[in-house]
């Protein structure tokens, strides 16, 4: 008799811890280890994907996720005065109250979407470690 085939299930919960890191460790390398609030530059790998809003539906926001050191996004939770000042700075007010406005709505994402943004961020480090 033959043996079944073993079926590989993805659960969703692993599908996006494994986005969120590849995310994370893209925007830490992306922006040099450089301080989002401070300004201090430390190696990536000493420094957090720190949120502005910390939402589910905003964990893969280009807008509302910058790198922070461990000081401002742990000890200061993010130092949200200069990070709300930076982004207001940098982007505008209608897209800090656009990112707020969309982090009062609920958002799952499918297995489809999560596996696309696994494949985009695992895309988009090699390119940056390669140096293109």
């Amino acid at each position: 008799m033959k043996k079944p085939t073993k079926i590989k299930h993805i659960f969703l919960k692993g599908l996006h811890k494994k986005a969120r890191k590849l995310f994370s460790e893209y925007v830490r390398r992306s922006e040099k280890g450089i301080c989002y609030t401070c300004g201090r530059r430390h190696p990536w790998k000493e420094t957090d994907c720190g949120h502005y809003i910390h939402k589910d539906c905003l964990d893969f926001d280009v807008i509302g996720n910058h790198c922070q050191c461990t000081h401002c996004n742990r000890f200061m939770h993010g130092n949200l005065g200069v990070y709300g000042e930076r982004l207001i700075a940098e982007y505008g007010e209608l897209a800090v109250a656009d990112l707020r406005a969309r982090s009062k709505k609920i958002k799952k994402f499918s297995q489809i979407e999560l596996e696309e943004l696994i494949s985009t961020y695992k895309q988009l480090l090699s390119e940056l470690k390669e140096g293109r």
